[in-house]
């Protein structure tokens, strides 16, 4: 990687340091971002008024608390309460921190720094949004959830030089970038690949990608694109940028990793498997693509999505959305096939799940892909509820009510009354709820009853497996 080169700017009045640090663009704050020697960033904080006491706002994890070093005297950093916090011994302006850039995958978070094989790398610049916040006390109050602070983050840009170019938000950048972190932000992409131009997408694709998967990117991600564009009724807003990080191939079968920010696409992949053409491979990568991709439909007009154990909302109906998607591209037999494997095995996990508790409290049990499994059968049930089979048709419906709350976000309360307004009766509604809230005595007894009364008639083998479901056909 090439080395970054910072300008430090340190503003004076005439009778000192100034009562109020001047920030470009009426920023709260920036953080400036610098590799040093040994390999660690430095990090350096300036807020535009003095702070006491700041929380990190994605404090997932406490992977900070071993790659996070104070270096300012004024300052200390720990963990309270489940949050990472900054403590200021008195009010102040500035703080600063050497951190071990962390490229491994964290479980329900963004990768921090995602390192491609071609030397390039890209920093999520949401990584660093704090909130300010009365004391520590107030923070032990939040109970481990920042999103109960009650005040927004502050507004902050993130600041990079770099001797090779930067993209952000779909623009090449040279010599320095000036970013303001928006929501969970983005990702900064420093390095020598092209940004390449497609009709739906633009892309930043990993040099060492291995040819037989780079040869056919770009037409097989702009048929997932397109078939969104016609399923959901119009076209993104904005197009979409893809990153995509190759690990290499130094471990066995494969791994594909990823999220979506805003209008970014950020994805790595790497293990043997990928190093020739197979089918199953190209399969799954095709999926977890169409998955990605659906989240940008779904927040495309300016929605979030309530966290935490709400999760299945969103994850569920893009698997949903995702496995449809890539079925339809595939020969009957094997989309039959295709379908009967995931579904068989999310049914059995599921179900292991709900033996252990709540739908609603999976993630404090660390069962986060359980919102992927059993939010897909909701929304298959969902869908099956309506009077019109058009799961589509639901989510524009549901994000134009989220859009009329305060705080536009897609949660459990406008879920239900979307479905309510579009025909569900109460027991329909009922019995969604009972899986997220409740913990049945027999839960495959209670997963199974939801499809049959959905209409989506499952079918099981001699041994237990879910082997059909009547699919929708969008």
């Amino acid at each position: 990687m090439q080395r970054l080169i910072i300008v430090f700017i340190v503003l004076f009045s005439f009778g000192g340091l100034a009562a109020q640090a001047q920030l470009p663009d009426g920023a709260d704050a920036e953080v400036r971002l610098s590799p040093e020697e040994s390999g660690n960033w430095r990090v350096e904080y300036t807020f535009a008024e003095p702070q006491s006491v700041l929380a990190l706002v994605r404090s997932t994890g406490d992977y900070r608390e071993l790659t996070w070093s104070v270096t300012s005297d004024n300052a200390r950093f720990g963990r309270v309460a489940g949050i990472d916090v900054i403590a200021l011994d008195e009010p102040a302006r500035t703080v600063s921190f050497s951190i071990i850039p962390l490229t491994s995958t964290l479980v329900g978070e963004y990768t921090p720094f995602v390192t491609f094989a071609d030397g390039s790398v890209a920093v999520h610049d949401g990584q660093f949004s704090v909130a300010p916040l009365d004391s520590l006390e107030a923070v032990e109050a939040l109970e481990g959830d920042t999103s109960n602070i009650g005040v927004p983050a502050l507004s902050m840009d993130v600041v990079l030089s770099s001797d090779t170019p930067i993209i952000v938000d779909g623009e090449v950048h040279q010599g320095k970038v000036r970013h303001r972190v928006d929501g969970d932000g983005t990702y900064i992409y420093l390095g020598n690949s092209e940004i390449e131009e497609f009709d739906s997408f633009t892309a930043v694709i990993d040099k060492r990608l291995p040819a037989w998967l780079r040869d056919r990117f770009d037409s097989d991600l702009e048929a997932i694109f397109s078939a969104y564009e016609q399923l959901w009724g119009f076209d993104l807003e904005h197009k979409a940028t893809v990153m995509l990080a190759y690990k290499g191939a130094t471990a066995d079968g494969f791994s594909v990793t990823g999220g979506a920010l805003d209008q970014l696409l950020m994805m790595e992949m790497g293990g043997t498997a990928l190093n020739a053409p197979d089918d199953d491979v190209l399969s799954y990568v095709h999926w977890f693509f169409a998955h990605e991709a659906a989240h940008l439909f779904q927040i495309d007009r300016g929605v979030g999505f309530a966290s935490g154990a709400q999760s299945w909302i969103h994850e569920g109906a893009a698997n949903t959305m995702a496995y449809s998607l890539i079925a339809s591209m595939m020969e009957q037999d094997g989309a039959k096939r295709f379908l009967a494997g995931v579904y068989g095995r999310a049914f059995d996990e599921c179900v292991t799940t709900l033996e252990a508790g709540p739908l609603a409290t999976a993630a404090e049990r660390e069962a986060f892909s359980a919102h992927y499994s059993c939010g897909d059968f909701i929304a298959l049930a969902t869908d099956g509820f309506l009077k019109q089979r058009n799961l589509y048709g639901f989510w524009n419906r549901l994000v134009s009510m989220a859009k009329g709350e305060p705080d536009e976000k897609v949660d459990e309360d406008t879920y239900f009354s979307t479905m309510q307004i579009l025909g569900a009766t109460k027991a329909q509604r009922n019995a969604v709820r009972a899986l997220v809230e409740g913990r049945p005595d027999n839960a495959r007894k209670t997963l199974t009853n939801l499809l049959e009364k959905a209409g989506l008639e499952p079918e099981f083998s001699a041994g237990g497996q879910l082997i059909a479901l009547k699919w929708p056909d969008y």
